[in-house]
Formats: structure tokens, C-alpha cells, sequence
């Protein structure tokens, strides 16, 4: 790769925004390869050892294997934890301005180089192994997107913003959900915390656009509504134009086993899906909650309509 550069797609947003199925959708394109949250992969699947979403847990996982010997060679498990508290203390949203406009103390800046070597070598290990010209990564955290904006050759980042009506958000967020990743039950949010996450999170993240990015947005209510469609301005978006559409005129895909290194538990099922547009919440969330998140919400969502 000494020459040549590695795209990545970085998928931003919020939590329970669709980023696991369009990231795995978008997998499905031949030269193409999805790695789900990768900001989650120190954490969950080095220290953690969740299951990959192949089903292997992390650490027996033969791709993931074969990337860490790429990456960072024979580490041990001390110097692994070292390079997960190294992303604690940098990837955080408090810390955007010495991520995205180098501000901050020397030391500051010299960490921020660090993490960004951590970063830089996984997500070229990733791309050798895989022999992908795009990578897919959803972790959607906004100062990992900072992060990965920094990397330098040979990443070349683009980033797609995926906002979700935030009312479906906040339903979403009130159900109980289980996770096969660690075998337990996933967080549940109240109205008023996803109300403010989602606004500060997605108003962060739609600064990309103004300040240099290769920025996208896409409506998670279009790609389920029109998925082949929705795929093919992804593919505009990325310079990939001509790639083959994973996605039939029925609106369905067939998902394999992905080496999803975290994500919504999603990332664990196969076969053939259907995609079609999600209207439960407006038939089961009551109208005092629609109406309070879309109100609290309403003028970050004004904002990315223009």
C-alpha cells in the first residue's frame, strides 16, 4: 500500500441510528469490508473478549488475529491494555478541538499523534488482511471521527452522517434489548438524556461538513425506505461508482458473517433481510413523548435539513 491510499467511511451519528445495518449492507459490496465500531475494538475485544461477529470470540477470531500481528505485532496483554487507556484518555468529544484543529500543549498534541499511530496501523493491518479497498467503520463517535480525520497518509476518511428521526431514537432507546455480544442486557436512556445526546452528538458531528470534510448526510428514513437508491449515493459519495448493489428491487440483501469488532447486536444475524421503513414507534410511543423529544431536538433537526 506504500503508494497507494486506503478509503475508510467513517458512519457518524447517534446510537440506534441504523449505522449497524447500512454498515453491513454496505459490506456486502464487492471490495468492501465492514468492522463495525472499530473505536470499541481495545475495549470489547481486546480486553473484553466479546464475540466477533463472525461468532468466534475476539481474541480467537482468526482475522482479527492475523490483523494484530499486522498492526502491532506480538504484544502482550499489558502493552494492550496500555493501547486501550490510551484511546480512553484521548477519543473523547471534550477534547474535539485538540482532534480536529491540533489545539492544546505540546504533550497534548504528542498524545493525539500516538493514538493516531494506533489507529493508522489497525486500520492498514485491516485492509491488508481483507484485501478491501473500503473500509466501513460505524463506531459513529464524533471525537473518533476527529481522530480518524487526522490519520494522514495512507487513510483517505470520508464521513457519512446518518441521522434518525430522533422520537424513533428515543423509543428505540427505552427497550429492553439483549446483547449476544456479552450475553447481557444493553443500556436503556431516558427521553430527556437521549433528547440532549442527540443533539449535541449530531450538531458536533455535522461541523465536519463545514470544515473540510468529504461530508454526506443521509436520512436513515430514506435508505430504509429506498435502500438500492440509498446505496448507490453512498457509492457517488465514496468514488465507487459501478460497484455492484448488494441490495434486490424487493429491498432485501443477504448478510454473511462480517468481523464486526462491536455494534448493535444485529451484527450477529444472517441470511436474507428485508429492509423496510420503521413506523413502530409512531404507533406505540405516546404522544407526550413525541412530542417532547421533538421539540427539545427541534433546532439541531432544523439545522440538518438545510
Amino acid at each position: 500500500m506504500s503508494g497507494e491510499s486506503q478509503k475508510v467511511l467513517f458512519i457518524g451519528g447517534y446510537g440506534r441510528s441504523g449505522s449497524t445495518l447500512l454498515d453491513r449492507v454496505l459490506g456486502q459490496v464487492p471490495g468492501f469490508v465492514s468492522v463495525g465500531e472499530l473505536r470499541h475494538v481495545f475495549q470489547e475485544g481486546y480486553l473484553e473478549n466479546r464475540r466477533c461477529g463472525c461468532g468466534e470470540p475476539f481474541l480467537e477470531c482468526e482475522f482479527w488475529r492475523a490483523v494484530t500481528i499486522r498492526a502491532f505485532g506480538a504484544r502482550r496483554d499489558q502493552e494492550l491494555r496500555q493501547l486501550a487507556a490510551r484511546k480512553r484518555r484521548i477519543d473523547r468529544w471534550w477534547l474535539i478541538p485538540q482532534l480536529g484543529w491540533g489545539l492544546g500543549t505540546r504533550r497534548q498534541r504528542h498524545a493525539v499523534e500516538r493514538y493516531r499511530e494506533v489507529l493508522r496501523s489497525l486500520y492498514v493491518a485491516i485492509a491488508a488482511e481483507s484485501g478491501a479497498e473500503v473500509l466501513i467503520d460505524s463506531s459513529k463517535d464524533v471525537s473518533h471521527g476527529y481522530a480518524l480525520r487526522g490519520l494522514g497518509h495512507p487513510i483517505e476518511p470520508y464521513v457519512l452522517h446518518l441521522v434518525r428521526d430522533s422520537r424513533a431514537v428515543a423509543y428505540s432507546w427505552q427497550r429492553r434489548k439483549f446483547n449476544p455480544g456479552n450475553g447481557g442486557e444493553m443500556d436503556r436512556y431516558s427521553l430527556l438524556r437521549t433528547s440532549t445526546e442527540w443533539s449535541l452528538i449530531n450538531a458536533l458531528t455535522g461541523l465536519h461538513r463545514p470544515t473540510g470534510a468529504r461530508y454526506a448526510n443521509l436520512r436513515y428514513a430514506d435508505f430504509a425506505a429506498e435502500p438500492a437508491a440509498a446505496v448507490e449515493e453512498v457509492l457517488r459519495f465514496l468514488g465507487e461508482e459501478g460497484r455492484a448493489n448488494p441490495v434486490s428491487a424487493g429491498h432485501t440483501v443477504q448478510l454473511g458473517a462480517e468481523h464486526t469488532a462491536a455494534g448493535n447486536p444485529n451484527r450477529f444475524r444472517r441470511g436474507e433481510v428485508r429492509i423496510r421503513p420503521d413506523d413502530e414507534w409512531q404507533r406505540e410511543m405516546p404522544a407526550g413523548s413525541r412530542a417532547l423529544v421533538g421539540a427539545l431536538t427541534f433546532p439541531v433537526a432544523a439545522s440538518l435539513e438545510r
